[in-house]
């Protein structure tokens, strides 16, 4: 019975491992940068769930927009170096953008339902969140020891 209770106690913190990964999910990261003397955005095709934010960081030394390719959804002023722009997707679709500036910078958006799987992006080494993998595993290691514990004083209270 204390076994039966100390396994789904600790699989719990397997459980938390998920639902942690999910959440910190809220939010993708693109970076605008320059590689061989061409910007960039990166990386180029993001996924998200619908209400997810994207944030764009220009890590460039030129001011870059993120402009929508058609409609209105995306359209930012100019971003400067160092400078962020912040969008939240309320409807699922595909959002193809580019910069007014430098028209052959070109990204996807491909937003996708509340709750669906996020595939990969094509940042290599990283997940379609924008953590890094030792992030998600710091991550992991806090739910699985925040499940120790819990079986822990669970067994000293039947102790007593």
């Amino acid at each position: 019975m204390v076994r039966a209770r100390l396994v789904a106690l600790t699989l719990s913190g397997f459980v938390t491992l998920v639902l942690a990964g999910s959440v910190l999910a809220a939010t993708s990261s693109v970076r605008i940068s320059e590689a061989n003397n061409r910007y960039l955005f990166g990386p180029a095709k993001v996924f998200v769930n619908v209400g997810q934010k994207v944030t764009w960081t220009n890590r460039s030394d030129a001011p870059h927009t993120v402009t929508s390719n058609s409609g209105t959804e995306l359209a930012s002023s100019n971003l400067n170096a160092g400078a962020t722009f912040r969008h939240a997707f309320s409807a699922t679709g595909t959002f193809a953008y580019h910069c007014s500036i430098h028209t052959y910078m070109k990204g996807t958006v491909v937003v996708l339902a509340a709750g669906a799987t996020l595939p990969a992006t094509d940042a290599v080494g990283h997940p379609a969140t924008g953590f890094p993998p030792s992030a998600i595993g710091a991550i992991g290691v806090v739910a699985l020891l925040v499940g120790f514990i819990a079986a822990g004083l669970y067994l000293r209270r039947r102790r007593v």
